[in-house]
């Protein structure tokens, strides 16, 4: 195998794997590593935020940090000009690699969660049809909720962005 793509290959996995093994929210070695890449990473106001939004996680570093990551790793490897490994960058899936990692960071829950949750919105929905809605865009990747005065770009949760524009 080519070696720029062993390299490629090796620096994906590895982002992967520090940011979910890094404590809740990212850790010294984390950072570390972001840094090693000159990613920005979430300011801390950012990182309560999400922290304390409806987007959990149980462990590692936030999905948006992870992006940032993969994004300047390809982009190092972009500039290599080497045509086998063009080919494996353009079928690298920055959106879902985000995605895989965060169904491994979110927390587990249980049947009993989904049936309660299911219970206590069942009648919220059906009453008083002519009031007025509360409407929220979720991203189309990740699914965080956005209200629709908040956010237009990109996802502050995964970094996809929100909105196709032509």
């Amino acid at each position: 195998m080519n070696s720029n793509i062993t390299e490629f290959n090796s620096e994906t996995d590895k982002a992967f794997q520090t940011a979910w093994h890094s404590a809740k929210g990212g850790d010294d070695n984390w950072y570390g590593f972001l840094k090693s890449y000159e990613a920005v990473p979430l300011t801390i106001e950012e990182k309560e935020m999400l922290l304390n939004s409806e987007m959990k996680i149980a462990k590692g570093a936030f999905p948006i940090e992870l992006r940032r990551v993969y994004e300047k790793i390809v982009e190092k490897h972009s500039a290599k000009n080497d045509a086998e490994l063009n080919n494996i960058l353009a079928s690298f899936n920055i959106e879902s690699k985000v995605k895989e990692y965060y169904q491994k960071i979110k927390p587990f829950s249980g049947m009993n969660d989904i049936f309660s949750n299911a219970s206590t919105t069942m009648n919220k929905y059906s009453e008083g049809l002519q009031k007025e809605k509360h409407h929220t865009f979720k991203c189309k990747n990740c699914g965080a909720p956005r209200l629709e005065e908040m956010q237009y770009d990109n996802c502050l949760f995964c970094g996809s962005v929100l909105f196709e524009t032509k």
